[in-house]
């Protein structure tokens, strides 16, 4: 916001700000630790040598019965063959009722809402006489933008708290979705009534954001867990979201040209309302359930043969991996 308020005019060497923060980004990813990949996988419950109850994800399994990987003493990964004997078909978590409820809440969450900030950027700013971007647009778009993940951050902090004092995933992610519906109808509601009751709004998509990229992996992780195919999970789900994103810039914004801003938001408020009543009906609380879902997973397995991965003993079907 600072540079487009400076550069004005020449509003495109705004770009290179994003080209400089993208190359900070890449560089700061060579810092990061690379982590355990079957952990990442959710094919073990704790890092080796770790004692029962001290694990990563021990606090996250339910806590009845015996867990996939959960055993003190388990067989060794020698090659990718044998850790993909133990991963879960494609289709087995493709088709899991709760892959598709994410997938298509995601899809419509964005959907309705990739497009409202770019009409609450228009309502706010304005242009010049000309038909041109207004320089008071930039700086209020970059409020608007820096507000919501000012309260994102605040959001995340708090879902984080309650997720560790056991509240479950699906009021948070509800209470997320909610925002959106509320938001749009503030919008309209206030279109006239200035710029600061208009960038107000951002609370609630960052409130919203916050919920929804906070609960997002831990959904995934809840479904995929014990499967091996997390990251392709999260791929899919990312995918959809995406997806929605980019049809609600393409659509939202040919409703502005055609029938105004007015138009774009009421359908965006419609359009909300799908997402929630898509979770609400169709997802079932997924707090506990990880330990359940990978031992019904695990039962499925009859041999596993490390035979070619170092010579291990085959295993039988009832042992738990």
């Amino acid at each position: 916001g600072v540079a487009g308020d400076v550069l004005y005019p020449d509003i495109k060497y705004c770009f290179l700000v994003i080209g400089f923060s993208a190359l900070m980004a890449v560089g700061g990813v060579q810092f990061l630790p690379e982590g355990n990949p079957l952990l990442g996988r959710g094919l073990l419950v704790r890092e080796e040598g770790v004692p029962a109850g001290k694990g990563t994800l021990d606090g996250e399994v339910a806590q009845a019965g015996e867990y996939v990987n959960a055993e003190e003493e388990r067989p060794k990964f020698h090659s990718l063959e044998s850790e993909e004997k133990l991963a879960s078909s494609y289709w087995e978590v493709f088709g899991d009722r709760k892959t598709l409820v994410l997938c298509l809440t995601g899809f419509f969450f964005h959907f309705a809402n990739a497009n409202v900030l770019l009409v609450l950027g228009e309502l706010m700013g304005g242009d010049n006489e000309d038909g041109s971007v207004s320089r008071s647009a930039i700086p209020l778009i970059a409020s608007a933008i820096v507000l919501a993940q000012f309260t994102m951050t605040v959001a995340t902090y708090v879902g984080d708290a309650l997720t560790k004092r056991g509240v479950g995933r699906k009021p948070l992610f509800m209470a997320g979705l909610l925002t959106l519906p509320v938001r749009c109808a503030l919008i309209i509601f206030w279109k006239d009534a200035g710029d600061s009751w208009l960038l107000s709004t951002q609370f609630l998509d960052g409130l919203g954001g916050g919920f929804f990229g906070l609960l997002h992996p831990y959904l995934v992780n809840d479904i995929a867990f014990g499967s091996g195919r997390f990251n392709v999970l999260m791929g899919l789900t990312a995918s959809c979201f995406g997806l929605g994103a980019t049809l609600s810039n393409l659509l939202g914004q040919m409703i502005v040209e055609k029938l105004g801003h007015v138009a774009s938001l009421s359908g965006s408020l419609i359009l909300s309302v799908i997402p929630v009543a898509l979770f609400a009906l169709g997802m079932p609380e997924t707090l506990g359930q990880r330990g359940k879902a990978a031992q019904g997973r695990a039962m499925q397995v009859e041999t596993i043969d490390f035979s070619k991965s170092g010579g291990a003993e085959n295993l039988g079907g009832g042992l738990m991996v």
